[in-house]
């Protein structure tokens, strides 16, 4: 009995956890300052972007306002977009996942913790073609003062230099051969940041699996006809995908 409460919990936990942080990806905007951005988490409150109406406590539940409004505003029924609840459910699927596969507590808010500031990172860059520097600097103390705590650190320290030097030498010579950006210093940073939470060793599997899933996107985006001329890719969101992956692997298997 405890341990279903403990999983239901869990599932609550990650479903206030995804709608949060669904929130913030909707609030940011480039012009942002990391102050400002914290403060349009708070003010102005939940409110339908048609009508404009504060909702009601009960309509901001996670997954169940969500069932019982059929994902639409109670006052004028304008439909909201399914980003929030996928994202509720995708944090509370993996919030009873990692409880489940992680003995260790520390290991497993290090996961979850690493997955939500990765998903924040993926979507944001998604839209906006940048990241927070507040994320990538979350993620790299996140990095380093789990290593410290496992005694690890110093792979981490070299982890983290190696993985923005590594990204910023490529980027210099995309530059020089192409004539333009290819990489941005956020892309550095979260190299670094996940340098910070793998180890040195880790950053070659980051490196080859987020270059392998950019390689499929432009891959999709051709086959669709969506590319023309110099078209700009986010790469954070293979980045963020590729470190993930490689962190479970590292944390829960010890395989890389």
């Amino acid at each position: 009995m405890t341990l279903i409460l403990i999983q239901l919990a869990a599932l609550a936990g990650g479903g206030a956890l995804g709608s949060f942080l669904s929130l913030a990806c909707a609030r940011f905007t480039p012009a942002l300052s990391p102050t400002r951005w914290c403060a349009a988490l708070c003010f102005p409150g939940s409110h339908c972007p048609h009508c404009r109406q504060p909702l009601l406590w009960r309509d901001t539940l996670p997954l169940i306002s969500w069932a019982a409004l059929k994902g639409r505003c109670r006052f004028c029924s304008y439909s909201f977009s399914a980003e929030s609840v996928v994202m509720e459910w995708l944090v509370a699927s993996l919030s009873l996942l990692v409880l489940l596969s992680f003995d260790s507590l520390t290991d497993a808010l290090f996961i979850l913790t690493a997955a939500s500031l990765l998903m924040m990172v993926a979507l944001i860059d998604r839209r906006h073609l940048c990241i927070p520097d507040p994320l990538n600097y979350l993620l790299l103390w996140l990095g380093l003062i789990h290593a410290t705590l496992a005694g690890t650190e110093t792979p981490a320290i070299w982890g983290a230099l190696s993985g923005y030097v590594a990204l910023w030498l490529l980027a210099q010579g995309y530059r020089l051969v192409r004539g333009y950006e290819g990489l941005g210093y956020g892309d550095m940073k979260l190299f670094a940041a996940l340098g910070a939470c793998c180890g040195w060793q880790g950053l070659p599997w980051i490196a080859l699996g987020a270059t392998l899933l950019a390689l499929a996107g432009v891959l999709m985006l051709q086959l669709r006809g969506r590319t023309q001329g110099v078209s700009p890719l986010p790469f954070g969101p293979f980045l963020a995908i590729a470190g993930w992956v490689t962190l479970v692997l590292q944390t829960r298997f010890t395989l890389l």
